[in-house]
């Protein structure tokens, strides 16, 4: 994994273009990819694919003439859609046109701006904060407020005033939206969708941790469903994958995005709440024994899974992140920060929630009374577990499977499954609902499918 993260962090991965296309065939190296293109201007709900945006240089010159900005040297000094600019600005204008950050004024933030009009482009360069900005020291008089609060600025600025002359030499034409899928053939034409976007230029842990996580997994991974491993840009390359492809037999889709920094797992369920989906993914990452975070759908951050959760797409999506961490966005995200141990937890995850949506079946007892726990070795000496097994079998009634009830009683799913599973066998229970393995349910959605090009 951390040969591919190192190698892949070279490619300036844009929506649409060369780097996006080389990082594609890089992986197509590794395992085998359809590519599917979608051209610039095509229409997928109310999302347009945007044109390929072209850079061949970019500079700012300050009033002495030394670079204080260069494309060739910090890619990311240059906002990501950018218009051609040549001229010279005052350091006011220049104000308006330049991104900084707060939360990491030594580094150099990524700045964007993909789906403007043609009439709202602008141009903008970014700067880390301590090269523009500096400590005020009650140098500069307090500032007024509207509501008359005085209050002193804390920074000034470093650059001095006068004309900087600014050269931006950049295009757009019109490309094509690439999506590598990767398949992996099971025993059921059922499938689950593993997604990691590949796109953002020079930032490793977003997310190239989701990318090397899922082409890892790719290698070892064996189940009965079949899997659809799909590297796309961000946003637009899922609009465009699930309004064009044939969704009816996805079971469910799981985002991985920015899962190599130290922070607390997050588990984002899905839009709909009750999904078994949210309750499997749940018991899976409990079953890591380290501390998670769960959130409700969109709670903290979104991804590749919005789109799919839509209810007239039909297809419930959770995501696993790590986010919020402090290098987020800036040239700070480099190789260098990701711990590949906290990948490993999240393949574990991941694995562990296709076994378990495969094995879950729904339980219906066959005796009346209560359960002799002793004859199936599940009497313990805890009376909260005895109480909680107790609960599961008075709600035995045929209607929820074992991950349901797991999830509401507190139980183990692994060793409940295997109890409940021996219990079948001798006529104490009965399973009146199968795997979730080849079914031929139809998902029913009033989508309207256009054709991938």
């Amino acid at each position: 994994m951390k040969e591919l993260v190192e190698n892949l962090y070279k490619f300036n991965r844009c929506l649409l273009g060369a780097g996006f296309d080389n990082a594609l065939e890089y992986l197509n190296h590794l395992i085998p990819l359809e590519i599917l293109e979608f051209p610039s201007g095509a229409e997928y709900g109310t999302w347009t694919v945007p044109n390929e945006w072209i850079v061949k240089d970019a500079w700012i010159k300050d009033p002495e003439g030394n670079k204080i900005a260069d494309y060739q040297t910090n890619p990311l000094s240059l906002v990501v859609g950018s218009t051609p600019q040549r001229g010279s600005v005052t350091l006011e204008e220049l104000r308006k046109h330049w991104i900084y950050s707060d939360e990491m004024p030594d580094h150099t933030p990524y700045g964007y701006s993909f789906y403007y009009k043609d009439k709202d482009r602008n141009w903008g360069f970014c700067f880390p904060k301590n090269q523009v900005k500096e400590t005020n020291d009650g140098e500069l008089p307090p500032m007024k407020l509207e509501d008359g609060t005085e209050f002193s600025p804390g920074f000034k600025d470093k650059l001095k005033e006068g004309e900087y002359e600014v050269f931006i030499d950049t295009e757009y034409r019109p490309g094509k939206l690439k999506v590598g899928v990767h398949t992996i053939k099971g025993k059921s034409d059922r499938e689950i969708l593993l997604f990691a976007h590949l796109d953002h230029p020079y930032q490793a842990n977003d997310n190239l941790s989701g990318v090397a996580c899922l082409v890892d997994l790719a290698m070892r991974l064996k189940c009965d469903h079949t899997i659809k491993i799909v590297f796309c840009p961000e946003t637009i390359g899922s609009v465009a994958y699930a309004l064009t492809q044939d969704l009816s037999k996805v079971d469910f889709m799981i985002a991985v995005d920015a899962i190599g920094n130290n922070n607390t797992l997050l588990l984002q369920n899905a839009f709909d709440k009750n999904h078994k989906i949210n309750k499997i993914a749940h018991l899976a990452t409990q079953q890591e024994g380290k501390s998670f975070r769960k959130g409700q759908f969109r709670n903290d951050r979104g991804s590749d899974e919005y789109i799919f959760n839509d209810p007239l797409i039909g297809v419930p999506g959770i995501m696993f992140t790590r986010h919020p961490y402090k290098e987020y966005h800036t040239s700070a995200d480099t190789p260098e920060i990701i711990d590949y141990e906290k990948i490993t937890e999240v393949q574990n995850i991941i694995t562990r929630i296709i076994e378990y949506w495969e094995k879950d079946f729904i339980p219906k007892r066959e005796f009346r009374g209560q359960l002799m726990r002793h004859k199936f070795d599940i009497q313990s000496p805890n009376p909260q577990f005895n109480l909680s097994w107790d609960y599961l079998i008075y709600n035995m009634n045929g209607e929820r499977s074992v991950a349901e009830l797991c999830t509401d009683f507190g139980l183990n799913f692994e060793f409940t499954y295997e109890t409940l599973d021996k219990m079948s066998k001798d006529g104490t229970i009965s399973k009146v609902g199968g795997s979730n393995v080849g079914k031929s349910k139809q998902q029913k959605t009033t989508r309207k499918k256009h054709k991938a090009v």
